[in-house]
């Protein structure tokens, strides 16, 4: 009887451990959306994290939660049809947020600054393949609502790109429904410089048999495999080399990530002062690889290179602060080369 009581005690402090452990590794967030000019509370409104699956929305009062797992950074996103969008960063975890908005209405010069004027069918393809990283289809990236997204090309050759409401993406590669809130989008035709930001919820499809869930599992985690989100919770670790990353300054000369990371606060803190090139292979290396450049350099995938900046990385693969980032191989950035930060990191063999 002693041996049954003592069995389940420990049965019993088990399971209380492993759900205090729960709990602290959660961040609940709440709060209210209200209509700026009068205060009343908006219905429907959708408030998501940021590059994740985590999405809700505002009750008949007006009021949400939701729960974040883990403790790194995210941002809010609050949007509804015929408001500004509302975005809010998170970059102190913490047990509970408290986040009301009061949105504002689209003004109607906001809505008629935004109808689409000259423009080129090159325009149009230039911006889809820098949001999306490839032009839309049916069978690949899906654009729902394309006649939603509005384009300007000014006298200067600047083109502008807006939408009021979110842009619906079916991603029929890894099998999920992107919502796109756009918050800019500049290209200078003179200088060929891109200027866009914008933040994206997933939302996993239902597969129509096992097949195509098996197909949608492959490619998820070919895209995850060498995505950013990899990356830092690579780096977080400091074992990137174990998940087939390297970084070297120029293309020959591999640097120890120990000279540029200082912890700091349950975070990590990344110190880049000259470029630094990123560049993935579909195995481990090993320190015999590194010593031997000529070998290393073969089989290896350009991604982008970091240039000079200081980021603060979070464990789940978070970070604080834009990325100064230049595409130099396999485009990264669209939306069709990723999948969200929630995404299971059971991944230790990577299908290619």
């Amino acid at each position: 009887m002693r041996l049954l009581n003592t069995f389940w005690k420990s049965i019993c402090v088990c399971l209380l451990i492993t759900i205090t452990q729960t709990l602290l590794a959660q961040q609940v967030v709440t709060g209210r959306i209200t209509d700026a000019t009068d205060g009343t509370p908006v219905v429907d409104a959708s408030i998501f994290v940021t590059n994740t699956t985590i999405r809700t929305t505002s009750d008949a009062s007006g009021n949400y939660s939701f729960i974040v797992q883990g403790r790194g950074s995210f941002e809010i996103v609050v949007s509804h049809v015929g408001y500004r969008s509302a975005f809010h960063k998170i970059v102190m975890p913490q047990d509970a947020h408290q986040y009301n908005v009061a949105l504002e209405i689209v003004e109607l010069e906001e809505i008629t600054v935004s109808a689409s004027g000259n423009y080129r069918r090159s325009d149009v393809n230039l911006f889809w393949r820098m949001i999306l990283g490839e032009t839309p289809s049916r069978r690949g990236m899906e654009v729902l609502n394309a006649e939603k997204v509005y384009f300007y090309l000014n006298i200067d050759s600047v083109l502008k790109v807006s939408c009021r409401e979110p842009v619906e993406i079916i991603n029929h590669h890894t099998g999920y429904r992107i919502r796109y809130v756009l918050q800019s989008f500049e290209h200078d035709y003179r200088t060929g410089e891109t200027v866009f930001g914008g933040s994206a919820s997933f939302e996993e499809l239902v597969p129509s048999n096992s097949r195509e869930k098996s197909r949608w599992d492959k490619e998820r985690r070919k895209v995850y495999a060498v995505s950013l989100n990899r990356f830092f919770r690579a780096l977080y670790r400091e074992d990137i080399h174990k998940e087939g990353f390297l970084l070297t300054r120029g293309i020959k000369e591999p640097v120890n990530i120990k000279d540029f990371l200082q912890a700091d606060s349950g975070v990590i803190v990344v110190t880049i002062e000259a470029p630094l090139l990123l560049t993935y292979y579909a195995m481990p290396i090993t320190d015999k690889m590194i010593k031997n450049v000529r070998n290393i350099f073969s089989g290896y995938e350009k991604l982008i290179e970091f240039k000079p900046q200081q980021i603060r990385v979070f464990p789940n693969g978070t970070y604080e602060n834009l990325l100064s980032t230049v595409t130099v191989g396999k485009y990264i950035g669209g939306l069709s080369s990723r999948v969200p930060i929630d995404y299971p990191e059971n991944t230790q063999n990577i299908e290619e």
